[in-house]
């Protein structure tokens, strides 16, 4: 994700386990550093950037319902936004340039089922956008002009690769 001029790279797994320490690239200095470790470290997570925070929700080992948000000023991890609705690992998120948030797709705890949540986030809380059109796991969103887009991913738990995109617009915007 990319938050106040920067690449974060937070979460994952190797073979030791999950992955504690999160990075920061610059581009300017073309150099990465480390940042102080994640509270909660899991893998599967959907992360975004608001002006100078940057957020992981959601994620597995255990599949949790956590936000976790880096304070890029401080360097301090903290609890500010609400979890999300439902537990997921492997859906996506992503912040509008007005600074509203969504957080659509994933999977159970169990991975036996593909979760079609599709929240964003209004006045602090979470609020329900109905549901994904294409429910999936393991894609990423990208903003494209105004709106979010949700291209491939896993349309069943494991490996069932689909080439769909679809697009979505900000719900708390005229063009959701």
């Amino acid at each position: 994700m990319a938050a106040a001029g920067r690449i974060y790279a937070i979460g994952g797994n190797t073979a030791a386990g999950n992955v504690a320490t999160p990075e920061a690239y610059d581009p300017p200095t073309n150099g990465w550093s480390v940042l102080a470790s994640l509270p909660a470290p899991r893998n599967h997570v959907a992360g975004f950037g608001i002006d100078d925070v940057a957020c992981v929700a959601g994620g597995r080992s255990p599949t949790t319902a956590r936000v976790d948000c880096l304070l890029l000023v401080t360097g301090v991890w903290a609890r500010t936004i609400p979890d999300i609705p439902q537990p997921a690992s492997g859906g996506s998120a992503l912040a509008f340039a007005n600074g509203d948030v969504i957080i659509v797709g994933g999977e159970d705890a169990n991975e036996s089922r593909i979760i079609d949540q599709f929240v964003y986030r209004r006045a602090g809380a979470w609020v329900s956008a109905g549901k994904m059109q294409s429910p999936r796991h393991g894609f990423q969103l990208a903003l494209f002009g105004d709106r979010a887009w949700a291209c491939g991913g896993g349309s069943a738990p494991g490996l069932h690769p689909v080439t769909t995109c679809t697009s979505l617009g900000d719900p708390s915007a005229s063009n959701g």
